[in-house]
C-alpha cells in the first residue's frame, strides 16, 4: 500500500509543468538585434561619401562574412583617439549606394544581388577583402549569364567589369562570356546600350567574325550612329572594326565624309576588294588589315551569265562566318539539279554549313534559314522559302530542288535576269537557338564539345582541310519541300 501511494504521487508530479514566460519590453526588443542601423553599442564609424555608418568591430571583423581589410584597419588604429575609417576614396562612387547591402550581409547574411548591383558588390568584396561575398557574387554572375535574360544582363556586367576595374581572371571571363552572348544576339541590342559600353568591349564585339549582322553595311551604319555620341578618339579605334573592303559601293562613297577613317584605310580596302588577289598588308595598313573575311546573316548572291549554265552545274557564294567554328554559304543550280531532258526544270537553291576543320562528327541543331529568288523588276514577285533544319557531317546542306524560277522564265522580260544577264538569290539565316555538338580528334583524344546559342566552342582539334561538300551530285526530290543534296 505504501509503494502504490508513492508511485501515484510521482505521477502527479510529472504531469505538472512550468508555464511562466519571459516578460519582454516591446520597445527594447528591436534594439537587441544584431544591426548597424540603430548605432546601439557601436564602437567604430565608417564614412562613405556623405554617409556615416556606426558599426561594431566584433561583428565586422570576425566570422566568415567579416572584412579582412576593416579588421586590419581596426588593429592599425588601436589606441587612436579617432575610431573612424573613411572609405570614400577607396570605393568608387558607383559602389556607394550599395554599401548598406554589404553591411546587411555582414550582420544578417541577407543579400539580394541584381544585375545593376553585381559589379559594385564584386568591387567592394575585393577591396574590403570579403571572400564569402566575392564567392556569392561569382555564383550570381553565373546565373545572370546563363538564364533567359542573359542577353539583357550581359552588356551591363561587361560594362561594370571594365569601368570598376574588377581586374584579374574574373574581369576577363565576364567580358569574354558577355561578348559571346552579345555577338549571338547583336541585332536585338539597342544602340543606347552599346553607347554605354567601354571601347575595349565594343572593339572585341565588333571584331567578331560571327557577329549577328546581315552584312557589313549594317556595321557601317551602326558606327555612323555611334559617331554622333562617342568621342573622336574612340571612333578612330572602332572604325578599324569595320571591314571596308566588304562594303557596298554606296557605303564606300560615304567614307569620304568620315574624318576618323584615314586615306590609308580606304586605299587598303579598295586594293583588297573581293575581285583582287590576296595581298600582304604593308606596315601602314596593319591597323586596318585584321578581320577581312565575310560575315553576316544575309548573303546577296548575284550570278552572272545565268543562262549559260548547263543542267546540274552549280555555283557557290562566298562563305560568311556564322558560329565560332562554322561558316555558311549558298549553293545555286541555275538550271536545276535534273538532267537536260528533265521537263519543267527550275532553279535549285541550298544553304550549306561548312566547318572549319574535318571534325569526325558534328551536328548543328536549330538553324532557321530562308532563300529568296529576287525579281529585279517586281519585288512583289520574289519567291521566298524558309525552313528550320539540323545540319550535320552527314547533311551539310539543305534547300529546295524545285519551286523557284522555271528555267524557261529566266529572262530579262520576266524580271529574273537584269540587263547584264545576272540572276540574284538572297539567303538569310538565324542561329540564336542553335545547339552545336562537335566530336573531333583521334580515337585517343576525341573530345565532345556542346555549345548553345552560338557561343564559342572550345576543345576541338586544329583546323584541317575542309572536305564536307566538295563533291556535288544532286538527286531529284519528289516534292517542292526542303531537301538535301546527296554527296
Amino acid at each position: 500500500t505504501i509503494s502504490y501511494s508513492l508511485s501515484a504521487a510521482a505521477m502527479l508530479i510529472k504531469k505538472r509543468k512550468l508555464t511562466a514566460s519571459f516578460l519582454e519590453i516591446p520597445e527594447e526588443k528591436d534594439t537587441l538585434l544584431r544591426s548597424w542601423r540603430s548605432g546601439e553599442h557601436s564602437d567604430w564609424t565608417l564614412t562613405v561619401g556623405e554617409s556615416t555608418f556606426k558599426v561594431h568591430k566584433v561583428i565586422v571583423a570576425t566570422g566568415e562574412r567579416a572584412s579582412a581589410f576593416l579588421a586590419a584597419a581596426f588593429r592599425k588604429h588601436l589606441g587612436d583617439v579617432e575610431e573612424h575609417t573613411d572609405l570614400t576614396k577607396l570605393l568608387p562612387k558607383q559602389c556607394w549606394p550599395h554599401f548598406e547591402a554589404v553591411l546587411d550581409f555582414i550582420y544578417s547574411d541577407k543579400l539580394e544581388i541584381e544585375a545593376e548591383s553585381w559589379g559594385p558588390l564584386v568591387k567592394m568584396a575585393d577591396v574590403l577583402q570579403m571572400g564569402t561575398l566575392y564567392t556569392k557574387c561569382v555564383e550570381a554572375g553565373n546565373q545572370f549569364l546563363c538564364n533567359e535574360d542573359a542577353d539583357k544582363h550581359a552588356p551591363r556586367l561587361a560594362m561594370d567589369a571594365v569601368r570598376l576595374q574588377l581586374g584579374g581572371r574574373l574581369q576577363d571571363e565576364v567580358i569574354q562570356v558577355a561578348v559571346d552572348l552579345m555577338a549571338s544576339c547583336f541585332k536585338s541590342i539597342q544602340t543606347t546600350d552599346l553607347v554605354m559600353q567601354p571601347v575595349e568591349v565594343l572593339q572585341l564585339l565588333l571584331q567578331r567574325d560571327d557577329l549577328e549582322v546581315d552584312h557589313e553595311d549594317a556595321v557601317f551604319d551602326l558606327l555612323l550612329e555611334l559617331s554622333s555620341r562617342l568621342e573622336k578618339a574612340q571612333m578612330e579605334l572602332l572604325w578599324r572594326c569595320c571591314r571596308l573592303q566588304r562594303l557596298s559601293p554606296n557605303k564606300v562613297l560615304k567614307i569620304a565624309d568620315i574624318e576618323e577613317i584615314p586615306k590609308e584605310a580606304l586605299v587598303w580596302a579598295l586594293a583588297n576588294r573581293p575581285a583582287a588577289v590576296n595581298l600582304a598588308p604593308p606596315s601602314w595598313a596593319n591597323p586596318w588589315s585584321h578581320g577581312t573575311a565575310y560575315r553576316g546573316r544575309e548573303i546577296l548572291f548575284v550570278i552572272p551569265n545565268a543562262r549559260d549554265y548547263a543542267a546540274k552545274r552549280y555555283t557557290r557564294s562566298e562563305s560568311h562566318r556564322l558560329l565560332d567554328k562554322f561558316s555558311w554559304r549558298l549553293l545555286i543550280f541555275p538550271h536545276g539539279t535534273g538532267t537536260e531532258s528533265t521537263p519543267g526544270k527550275t532553279t535549285a537553291a541550298f544553304v550549306e554549313l561548312v566547318p572549319d576543320a574535318d571534325f569526325d562528327e558534328w551536328t548543328v541543331k536549330g538553324i532557321r534559314y530562308s532563300i529568296t529568288a529576287v525579281n529585279w523588276k517586281s519585288p512583289e514577285k520574289n519567291i521566298t522559302k524558309d525552313h528550320e533544319f539540323q545540319f550535320s557531317h552527314f547533311e551539310v546542306d539543305n534547300g529546295w530542288h524545285r519551286g523557284f524560277v522555271p528555267v524557261e522564265d529566266m529572262t530579262e522580260e520576266q524580271g529574273w535576269l537584269n540587263g547584264k544577264g545576272e540572276l540574284c538569290f538572297r539567303g538569310n539565316l538565324c542561329c540564336r537557338s542553335a545547339e552545336v555538338q562537335i566530336q573531333g580528334g583521334s580515337a585517343e583524344g576525341a573530345q565532345l564539345t556542346e555549345v548553345r546559342m552560338g557561343n564559342s566552342a572550345h576543345g576541338s582539334e586544329a583546323p584541317r582541310q575542309v572536305k564536307a561538300g566538295q563533291n556535288v551530285r544532286a538527286m531529284g526530290n519528289g516534292g517542292a519541300g526542303p531537301a538535301r543534296r546527296s554527296n
